[in-house]
């Protein structure tokens, strides 16, 4: 079996007439992928469990190689793992290109989310912002203590209303000492 290997790209070649099996160490090395996690993605049943050697060693295929290598790069792209199992259990009698073609679709999925998970980050971050803003522009009493603070309007408003409409307001002081 010899490999080249160049960023995330590996290529096996099998030579002779049986398949050549790597061990465990050999795929981890070749993949990127600890050994232990190696374990725990046959354990979860998204890699097969493996033929074992005479010394009983874990013995793995070129199919299990191109698994983890698929594998990785579903990890890598944040992808959960419960939606790598369709695309890796017929995987070893697919196509290649319907395996591309379903992973296509995850991707684009993917994507989506992220949009998603950025525009809500975008809407707090104005909140976080909004809220900057409520307490610069709030006067805070500095003769008060927290604990005898009569008015938390300023501190911990209700809502974002009520935090505009108070700090709108210019004549009242956050946590002023009642007149």
């Amino acid at each position: 079996m010899q490999t080249s290997s160049g960023g995330d790209r590996v290529s096996v070649s099998v030579k002779g007439p049986g398949e050549a099996t790597l061990t465990i160490g050999q795929i981890a090395r070749r993949t990127g992928v600890p050994a232990k996690t190696i374990r725990f993605y046959e354990e979860i049943g998204l890699l097969p469990q493996p033929s074992r050697g005479s010394n009983s060693y874990r013995r793995y295929r070129l199919a299990d190689l191109n698994r983890l290598l698929l594998l990785r790069r579903i990890r890598l792209l944040g992808l959960p793992l419960s939606s790598a199992k369709p695309l890796l259990i017929g995987a070893s009698d697919a196509r290649c290109g319907d395996v591309q073609r379903q992973l296509l679709s995850l991707v684009e999925q993917r994507l989506r989310a992220i949009d998603q998970e950025i525009a809500e980050l975008h809407a707090l971050r104005e909140t976080v912002a909004g809220y900057q803003r409520a307490l610069a522009a709030c006067p805070p009493a500095d003769n008060s203590t927290f604990s005898d603070c009569s008015d938390m309007r300023c501190i911990a408003p209700s809502d974002d209303a009520v935090l505009k409409e108070t700090c709108d307001d210019e004549s009242h002081g956050c946590c002023a000492p009642p007149q």
